[in-house]
């Protein structure tokens, strides 16, 4: 149980670590044997060879599997972005007139801030999809006699940015 744990340990550390015990091992099995006898390390490697083959493969394998993780980590997140943004885009180009023309008039706005009513169905669609965000987690609300509740909201500058790099989206909002 205890070998176990030591090994479940192994796994634990860091790749500096892992790549250091890789590169240590490494060359005390394929150093030439002028160069361990030098280092007084031939012994070691006579008596403990297999041993140090066996650490010498599983932090090499660990390091690649780390590695190997590493990039798909990247490249998920670097294809996600990219859908994320055609999927963004293609929502910007969907948009029905109501919402279109929201847009513009926080486009038109220097700071991108407007103060609209909470309670509006394109506000909430617009804010669920990030499009708009409410500026600040605390700020006075206007309350108006019908109930409707006022807040100050800003455009997201993603949305800007998607509109500024897309012809068609050019057309549709400026």
């Amino acid at each position: 149980m205890k070998d176990f744990k030591g090994f479940i340990e192994l796994l634990k550390l860091p790749p500096t670590i892992l790549s250091t015990i890789s590169l240590v091992t490494g060359l005390i099995l394929f150093l030439p044997d002028k160069a361990i006898e030098k280092l007084y390390m031939f012994n070691l490697k006579e008596k403990y060879g297999f041993i140090v083959g066996i650490i010498f493969l599983l932090s090499t394998i660990m390091l690649l599997v780390m590695l190997i993780h590493y990039l798909g980590k990247k490249a998920y997140k670097k294809i996600s972005n990219k859908k994320l943004i055609k999927n963004q885009i293609k929502y910007l180009k969907e948009l029905d007139k109501t919402k279109t023309n929201f847009i513009r008039e926080f486009i038109k706005e220097e700071s991108h801030t407007l103060n609209v009513c909470m309670n509006n169905g394109s506000v909430i669609e617009l804010s669920h999809f990030g499009i708009i965000s409410i500026a600040g987690g605390t700020q006075p609300v206007d309350i108006d006699y019908d109930n409707s509740i006022y807040a100050k909201y800003f455009l997201q500058p993603w949305v800007i940015k998607r509109i500024n790099q897309d012809e068609e989206l050019k057309n549709k909002f400026l």
